[in-house]
């Protein structure tokens, strides 16, 4: 993936992926860290065999001390839990960690196997999720959410467009892949965790339904999400479809699929004339809509938004 091509493209040599490096002046140039065949018949085959984390200088108040800080401390969990040594990038705008792993498929063994819902999350792609909240103590940036379809590494002497800077190597990889075997029980007991506030979510939901009657409308209307939808943005714009506007306009306003993705990708071109997009946002706004529709999560409060992202919060109420 590069900025010019704006989507992932399948290579299969050396040389075609230079070719698309140099067509994009060398921007924002990407590599999948996962194969792209990851599952046969709907079910994950692909084990959990990388682990990327993202620090982000604006997580951290811009203070390139916090940021250094919670590099060294995601460094030294990373050595003390699995005895890594990751290659550590700058980016420009902070670090990006990559530790490569000996794994196998999580669907095939027992004990994980019932943790596979039907259009769920594949285990290697929740695993990493869990991996980068575990080993920086949720530090990582909120709005990274890697898969085995998105797991983007940034390539070392390319420029990432953002801020103009050249991406560069901080420390490289000791070449050992360490077993992910000394995260799983902790993994295991987050996926069961998880399971038990769903259970929890789901009864609420039905209490909520039983105690209001089926009378309740969900059409209903929010101004500043509304007034989202109406001002583009240059940055978090996948971090506002997560948790801003395919549950609003799923799980509030009711629409269908088909209508949620019209409205987000005319957002999403609006905010594309003031910064190129850099993900692939039919991929992008098609997994959020259906996560939003299957898990039934509601957008985020204003009040909460202003503590998780207060920058956008400041788009959103001084626009």
């Amino acid at each position: 993936m590069t900025k010019r091509l704006g989507y992932q493209k399948e290579v299969l040599d050396k040389q075609s992926l230079l070719r698309y490096f140099r067509s994009s002046n060398y921007e924002d140039c990407r590599v999948n860290a996962y194969p792209s065949f990851t599952n046969f018949h709907g079910i994950n085959r692909t084990p959990p065999s990388f682990i990327i984390i993202d620090l982000d200088l604006k997580d951290f108040g811009y203070s390139k001390y916090k940021l250094d800080e919670a590099l060294n401390n995601a460094s030294k969990r990373i050595k003390d839990v699995l005895g890594g040594y990751p290659t550590v990038l700058w980016t420009g705008n902070g670090y990006h960690i990559y530790q490569p792993l000996e794994g196998f498929v999580l669907e095939e063994i027992d004990i994980f196997a019932e943790f596979v819902a039907p259009n769920g999350k594949d285990l290697t792609s929740k695993f990493m999720e869990f991996s980068e909240d575990f080993l920086t103590s949720r530090r990582g940036d909120p709005q990274h959410n890697p898969t085995v379809n998105s797991c983007l590494v940034r390539i070392p002497g390319t420029i990432n467009s953002k801020c103009k800077e050249e991406v560069k190597v901080i420390q490289k990889w000791d070449g050992h892949r360490p077993p992910i075997n000394y995260l799983l029980r902790d993994f295991r007991r987050g996926l069961i965790n998880e399971k038990v506030e769903k259970q929890k979510l789901s009864s609420k939901e039905k209490g909520r339904r039983k105690r209001d009657g089926p009378s309740v409308s969900r059409n209903t209307t929010i101004p500043w999400i509304e007034k989202l939808l109406q001002i583009p943005v240059d940055d978090y714009r996948k971090f506002a479809i997560w948790r801003i506007l395919a549950p609003y306009l799923i799980n509030i306003k009711g629409s269908s699929n088909e209508d949620a993705f019209t409205m987000i990708k005319d957002w999403l071109n609006k905010c594309n004339s003031l910064r190129q997009i850099d993900f692939n946002p039919n991929y992008v706004v098609k997994y959020n809509i259906n996560s939003a529709k299957k898990a039934g999560y509601l957008p985020i409060s204003l009040d909460k938004l202003k503590m998780e992202n207060s920058r956008l919060h400041n788009l959103v109420t001084h626009s």
